[in-house]
């Protein structure tokens, strides 16, 4: 059977359209896509690189692997970071599930535990290039654990093992405990690097997405965000690191709450979401304000006018 040809452009993504090429891929079972000028597109997936789409006149969807909340006045459609419902304009799309090597992790059983242990050789690992204009709690974790025990950093941000490591997982999967910290604290907010500490069979430390237990099993991860201090933080570092039968407990537990994957970030959730605005006949499926204030609202939002 011929898959339904769709004619679709991505702007404002910068150079790299990593993101919004997985998220098509979700779909590439059920639809080709040929690229075109935006101008000629039925459909123009966008991202927070710029506001060129306020040029073109296509079906908008906006998606995002940064920690973007969509504008609705300039979209029609999004798919980002966000707690939120607004009708059948919105999908909640965490950057986590588009690593799928790393996320297929969480749909596994955990490995034997005492096997697991015997991998690893060192303390904690961080894999960290980029501190500009991040969140302060990046070094302060570090800091306040790097006083009780060495962590060993691969990323080029302070190297300590004499050089940026070549791959991430080999690396991190020789330690306990890898510190998996974001570049901001958002509801919602969750990327790959929480899926990476999981896929390297460690113990994650995380700080970011406040709400991660919504649908992570909190038994299966230090949370940053359950303590008052950082001193409550580094005392259970060191409680399971010196407690092997702990440590042990906290690696046998599955990563979903109950074992099992949220409707939420199933992948067909994605799929049927994309399909909805792909199977309407096009002109029934704008959905951004086109009145009078609506342009008004536009045009006041980039530098481009409203074609």
């Amino acid at each position: 059977m011929t898959k339904p040809v769709k004619h679709i452009a991505i702007v404002d993504a910068g150079k790299n359209t990593a993101f919004i090429d997985a998220v098509l891929a979700l779909i590439q079972d059920r639809y080709q896509f040929k690229m075109v000028h935006p101008r000629k597109a039925d459909y123009i997936f966008h991202s927070c690189m710029g506001k060129e789409v306020v040029k073109y006149d296509g079906i908008r969807i906006f998606v995002t692997g940064e920690c973007v909340t969509p504008d609705f006045n300039i979209c029609d459609y999004a798919m980002g970071f966000d707690h939120i419902q607004f009708g059948d304009r919105y999908c909640r799309l965490p950057l986590i599930k588009l690593y799928k090597e790393a996320y297929s992790t969480f749909l596994e059983p955990r490995p034997d535990p005492e096997e697991v242990f015997r991998t690893k050789k060192g303390f904690c690992a961080y894999v960290m290039s980029n501190t500009k204009n991040s969140a302060p709690e990046r070094e302060t974790i570090f800091t306040a654990i790097s006083k009780y025990k060495r962590v060993d950093c691969g990323g080029r941000w302070n190297n300590n093992v004499g050089g940026p490591v070549d791959d991430k997982i080999a690396f991190q999967s020789n330690y306990k405990f890898v510190l998996a910290i974001e570049n901001y604290s958002h509801p919602g907010y969750l990327t790959e690097k929480f899926a990476q500490a999981a896929q390297s069979n460690a113990i994650p430390i995380y700080w970011g997405d406040p709400t991660i237990t919504k649908h992570f099993n909190p038994k299966a991860f230090i949370n940053c965000h359950d303590f008052q201090n950082i001193d409550g933080l580094v005392n259970l570092v060191r409680e399971l690191d010196s407690n092997d039968d702990q440590y042990l407990t906290m690696i046998k537990e599955p990563w979903f709450k109950n074992g099992i994957e949220p409707h939420e970030l199933n992948e067909n959730v994605f799929k049927d979401f994309l399909s909805e605005i792909f199977n309407r006949p096009h002109k029934r499926v704008f959905r951004r304000n086109k009145s009078r204030w609506g342009i008004k609202s536009i045009k006041q939002s980039g530098k481009f006018s409203f074609l």
